[in-house]
């Protein structure tokens, strides 16, 4: 009987745990997902004006950053203390933000750089509802405060990077570079996430500067409808074999509807297909045993792609 209620404690125990550990892993990704969209993708961006040559200390610090978290840190040894560094520095930065010289931002893009690869890395293919609720929690902070003066997010900064800091100091540690797999993926399937990217970008950074196509500011809460909607969709099809039709379809109904400015389609595809892919690349690049490759891979994924998409926009040959 004694044995057997150490048995019970300590299942109750690891059931608590791991409970802790979900919450503090939507937590990292739902809120740094948030910073990226709100203060690296628009606001940083907007605030410069778009100019590629200001802009690329952040490109090339992304780049570096995104190699080095693959790498050894000396007494670093763990994503997570990896990750909690790079927050901590973000968190630094976030009370300059948006007044950044050159050096600064290239040290911003170190540091998101850093954490994009080691958070997909600490997840495990099972958890998709981990998933699931940190990107929902992205999308609908991005949506919501998108329209937002990119100035003046500096306190938003502040509260995002804390929160993800927060979220990974309550990881469980024990766990976090224990993957599931030692699989390494083949270097052809990280073809079609660059392609998605790219394709994501380019529209996005288009919408972006066509006052004829703002579908942010009068739709905010059909956005975040069907934002979640994609996500729900992608949870219940994630075993499918034709998601990446699917996706390329979506993708050419989007660019049709922002050609011809059909905005209220544009407000419903666009959002549903941008969740979708995200949870079908996510899930897909969490089964990378290897965090050296899965890092070599984001930098084509999460540099490349999407400041090609940008560079895309910018010259308007779309």
């Amino acid at each position: 009987m004694h044995h057997f209620s150490k048995e019970i404690i300590f299942q109750t125990k690891s059931s608590e745990k791991a409970l802790v550990h979900s919450f503090a892993l939507i937590m990292l990704l739902g809120f740094e997902l948030s910073y990226y969209l709100l203060i690296v993708q628009t606001g940083i961006t907007q605030h410069f004006h778009s100019d590629l040559f200001t802009l690329f200390p952040l490109f090339v610090g992304g780049v570096l950053g995104t190699y080095m978290s693959g790498l050894k840190w000396g007494t670093l040894k763990t994503s997570q203390q990896k990750i909690l560094v790079a927050l901590f520095v973000q968190g630094l930065l976030s009370f300059l933000y948006p007044n950044y010289n050159s050096f600064m931002l290239f040290i911003l893009g170190m540091v998101v750089g850093t954490i994009a690869p080691l958070s997909i890395y600490i997840f495990q293919r099972k958890q998709v509802i981990e998933l699931l609720a940190a990107l929902a929690i992205a999308y609908t902070t991005g949506t919501y405060f998108f329209t937002s003066y990119v100035d003046f997010r500096m306190e938003m900064a502040i509260v995002l990077s804390l929160s993800a800091f927060v979220g990974a100091l309550f990881l469980n540690s024990e766990h976090l570079d224990q993957k599931e797999t030692t699989k390494k993926l083949s270097k052809k399937l990280y073809v079609l996430p660059v392609i998605w990217i790219l394709l994501d970008s380019q529209l996005f950074e288009t919408l972006l500067r066509n006052p004829n196509i703002d579908i942010w500011s009068y739709y905010t809460y059909q956005i975040i409808f069907f934002h979640l909607l994609g996500l729900f969709v992608a949870y219940f099809t994630r075993r499918s074999k034709f998601k990446h039709i699917a996706i390329g379809l979506l993708f050419v109904l989007s660019y049709l509807c922002a050609y011809n400015e059909y905005l209220l389609a544009l407000t419903m595809i666009y959002p549903f297909v941008i969740s979708y892919y995200n949870v079908v690349v996510f899930s897909l690049l969490s089964k990378e045993g290897s965090l050296r490759r899965l890092s070599l891979g984001m930098i084509f994924i999460a540099w490349f792609a999407s400041g090609s998409g940008l560079a895309l926009a910018l010259s308007k040959i779309f």
